[in-house]
C-alpha cells in the first residue's frame, strides 16, 4: 500500500489544506496519510490559533489517516532545520511520497536541491538577514529566484530528503486560489489562506469564514478561544524582564549579543506597548521578524541549546490520532521504527524526550484553558 507524507500546521485546517488531501486520493485513492504536525507552537513563531488536538480531529475527519506532532524543538528552527527534522519522523513512519504545496510545482525540487545542497547563505554579512543571504545564494547558483514562503519550504524539504538519502518521491501541488500572505478573503471563493482566516477569527468574525473551512473545522470553531501573540505577551514581557542577561544569553539561538537587544528594547516600552512594538523595537537588518518570533517562542518556553540537542539525536514521535487504515499501518512498522513512539505522557517522558514539547503545552494551556498533555490519549477516527 503507498504511504503518502504531509508536513503541516492546520492553523487551522481549511479547504485549501483539503483540496491537498482531495489531490493526494485522486492519484492515490487506497494510500495511507500520514501528517506531521506542528503543535501548539509554529515553525513561523507563532501560537497556534487553535490546540494541536483541535486541529489534528479536523484533520483526520478530512482524511488524514495517521498524525503525528513535530517536536517544538524543530518548529523554532529555520526552514532548512525544521524539514529536516520532520523528514526524519515521516521516514521511520515509512512514507514513500511527500506530498507539499508550492506556488510553483512545475519546479524540480531534487534537481534544484542537487545544486544547491551546499548552500547555507553568508553568515558573515551583518547589513542583511540570514534568510536574505539565503535566497541570494540560491539565486546565484540556479539562476532564478526561489523566494516563495512554499517554494522555499520545497527546496527545503527536497534538500533534507536528499541528505537522508533520498528516502521520498517528491510530488508538488499547486496552490491555488489564494496566496500564502493574502490577508483577505475572496468573495466567491472557497479557499482562502490560514491568514485570511485568522483574521478574521481574531476579529470575532467566524460566521465569514464559513464558506472557507470544512464543516468540522467550523464546528470545532463556534466554542474555542482563538489565540495569538497578544495572549501570550504578558508572558513572555514577564520572562525577559525578570531574567538576567546572561539566563537569555544561555538560551537556544541566542548569540551576538542578541540577550542585550532582547531586554534593553524590552525595558524601553510604553506601558501600552503590544508584542509587534517588542519585535519593531529589536529589529534590524539582521534580524528577521520570523527569527524574532521564533526567538520569542524560545524564551517563553525556556529552550535551551542542550534540550534541542537531545531531540536533535534523539527524535521521538509524539501520536496524536489515526483512523482504523493508520492504526493498521502503525502496528505493522512499530516493530522496525528507530524512534520511541509515544502514545501517553508519563513522569518519564514529560521529564525526559518530551520536556520541551510538555512544557508548552503547560504555558499553552495557561492560556486555553485545556489540559495538552497529561490525560490525553491518541484520537480514534473510525
Amino acid at each position: 500500500m503507498t504511504v503518502i507524507g504531509i508536513i503541516a500546521e492546520y492553523n487551522p485546517f481549511h479547504n485549501g489544506h483539503l483540496y491537498q488531501i482531495e489531490q493526494v486520493r485522486a492519484q492515490f485513492a487506497d494510500a495511507t496519510i500520514i501528517v506531521a504536525m506542528s503543535g501548539n507552537f509554529l515553525e513561523r513563531g507563532e501560537p497556534a490559533c487553535i490546540d494541536k488536538w483541535t486541529r489534528a480531529k479536523q484533520a483526520l475527519a478530512a482524511g488524514v489517516d495517521l498524525i503525528v506532532e513535530l517536536p517544538l524543538v524543530f518548529c523554532v528552527q529555520p526552514a532548512d532545520r525544521f524539514a529536516l527534522g520532520a523528514i526524519k519522523i515521516l521516514k521511520e513512519l515509512g512514507v514513500q511520497k511527500l506530498f507539499f504545496g508550492a506556488e510553483h510545482a512545475t519546479y524540480n525540487f531534487d534537481l534544484m536541491a542537487k545544486k544547491t545542497l551546499d548552500v547555507h547563505g553568508d553568515f558573515a554579512k551583518y547589513n542583511e538577514s540570514f534568510a536574505a543571504a539565503y535566497q541570494r545564494a540560491v539565486r546565484e547558483k540556479l539562476g532564478y529566484s526561489v523566494d516563495q514562503p512554499n517554494d522555499l519550504l520545497g527546496l527545503a524539504y527536497a534538500k533534507a530528503n536528499r541528505k537522508l538519502g533520498s528516502p521520498f518521491q517528491l510530488i508538488p501541488i499547486q496552490r491555488v486560489i489564494a496566496g500564502h500572505h493574502d490577508l483577505f478573503l475572496k468573495e466567491r471563493k472557497h479557499i482562502a489562506s490560514a491568514s485570511a482566516i485568522r483574521k478574521q477569527l481574531e476579529m470575532q468574525s467566524k460566521k465569514e469564514i464559513k464558506n472557507y473551512v470544512p464543516v468540522v473545522t467550523y464546528a470545532t470553531l463556534a466554542n474555542k478561544r482563538i489565540i495569538s501573540w497578544k495572549n501570550f505577551w504578558p508572558l513572555l514581557q514577564y520572562q525577559i524582564k525578570t531574567s538576567s542577561l546572561k539566563k537569555i544569553g544561555q538560551l537556544y539561538d541566542v548569540s551576538e549579543g542578541l540577550e542585550y537587544r532582547v531586554k534593553q528594547q524590552m525595558e524601553r516600552l510604553p506601558e501600552n506597548a503590544k508584542f509587534d512594538d517588542w519585535i519593531k523595537a529589536v529589529k534590524s537588518k539582521r534580524y528577521t521578524y520570523t527569527r524574532l518570533s521564533r526567538l520569542a517562542v524560545i524564551i517563553l518556553i525556556q529552550v535551551t541549546p542542550e534540550e534541542v540537542k537531545q531531540v536533535d539525536e534523539h527524535p521521538y514521535i509524539r501520536l496524536l490520532g489515526f483512523s482504523g487504515k493508520g492504526r493498521l499501518h502503525l502496528n505493522k512498522i512499530k516493530k522496525n521504527c528507530n524512534y520511541p513512539i509515544i502514545t501517553k505522557v508519563d513522569k518519564n517522558n514529560k521529564e525526559g524526550l518530551m520536556q520541551v514539547d510538555y512544557r508548552a503545552g503547560t504555558v499553552y494551556s495557561l492560556i486555553n484553558g485545556v489540559t495538552q498533555d497529561l490525560r490525553h490519549v491518541p484520537l480514534r477516527f473510525e
